[in-house]
């Protein structure tokens, strides 16, 4: 858990990793060692699952804004309205 927030927490204060991470998210996935289901969720940018399985809604929220997620579309998706 602790990898996916610093994941979340760097792309959101750090221009640098959010582009890396737009062009090229299995770099930056593994630079961050993040695996298994938060990797695919993070891939698909899947934030209801996240948010369903504990991570934090306010980096969340942050880091989809820097990943250039429409933030009705992310709303939606938390809500469950949009998968």
């Amino acid at each position: 858990m602790y990898s996916i927030h610093r994941l979340l927490w760097d792309i959101r204060r750090h221009p640098d990793v959010a582009a890396r991470y737009r062009s090229s998210p299995d770099e930056v996935l593994d630079a961050y060692g993040i695996t298994g289901e938060f990797r695919t969720w993070m891939k698909d940018l899947d934030f209801k699952s996240m948010y369903e399985h504990g991570v934090n809604p306010y980096l969340m929220f942050f880091c989809a804004i820097q990943l250039e997620v429409d933030r009705a579309a992310y709303q939606a998706q938390i809500r469950g309205e949009k998968s």
